[in-house]
């Protein structure tokens, strides 16, 4: 469930007293990852739960579900990968989104969870949906997006009308791909540093225009 950063809105500061409060948008674009280091940390989060590195299909599905999101890094405040909620025992902060679709759709605020790095966020990311959606897991081992977006909405996931939440997903995975293809960045071999997965970034953002 995407965070919606189309209003600035303020956020209580966590800084000392006497600091302003950065607005929604600043603290989205402070916050800001590009494909290549959200795959590799997807990878790493990814082979930390799941116990196996997952092949590139995989990996590409399970960051254009990221890109689908968090509109390609650009709304993902706190570090947190898909939109997820924070129970009220969960650190987390409240962000206007949008809930349901056709006559049911309507924003609301909702608390959505917080992570002190970008490390952090995939790998729960990773590890909710091994622990409530493994029928999820199972569709992305096997590279089915359509069966990945089913088992998510039999879940609970996202209140979109599944239909457009599946083809936003096709549009990000083949975006991703594509970019794969022709060099935009390397497939990911092996769990990498996010030091590298940053360099990558900046040279594909250099080479050509990316998805987000």
């Amino acid at each position: 469930m995407r965070i919606e950063p189309g209003q600035p809105r303020i956020i209580p500061s966590t800084t000392a007293a006497g600091v302003p409060s950065r607005s929604f948008r600043s603290l989205v674009w402070a916050h800001r990852l590009h494909a290549p280091e959200a795959r590799t940390l997807l990878v790493n989060a990814w082979t930390a739960v799941v116990g196996n590195l997952p092949a590139a299909r995989t990996s590409a599905l399970l960051t254009a579900h990221w890109a689908l999101e968090t509109d390609a890094g650009r709304s993902m405040p706190g570090y947190n990968f898909a939109g997820i909620k924070a129970s009220p025992a969960a650190a987390g902060k409240s962000f206007p989104t949008i809930e349901g679709h056709g006559a049911n759709r309507r924003e609301i605020s909702a608390r959505f969870r917080s992570y002190e790095s970008a490390e952090a966020g995939a790998h729960d990311y990773v590890r909710l949906l091994a622990t409530r959606y493994p029928d999820a897991v199972a569709a992305a081992q096997a590279g089915d997006s359509a069966g990945f977006v089913r088992a998510l909405a039999h879940g609970g996931y996202f209140t979109a009308a599944p239909e457009s939440y599946a083809a936003g997903l096709e549009q990000r995975l083949a975006s991703i791909e594509q970019n794969a293809a022709r060099g935009g960045f390397a497939e990911p071999t092996a769990p990498g540093s996010l030091a590298r997965a940053a360099l990558e970034g900046v040279l594909h953002a250099l080479r050509a225009p990316e998805d987000g």
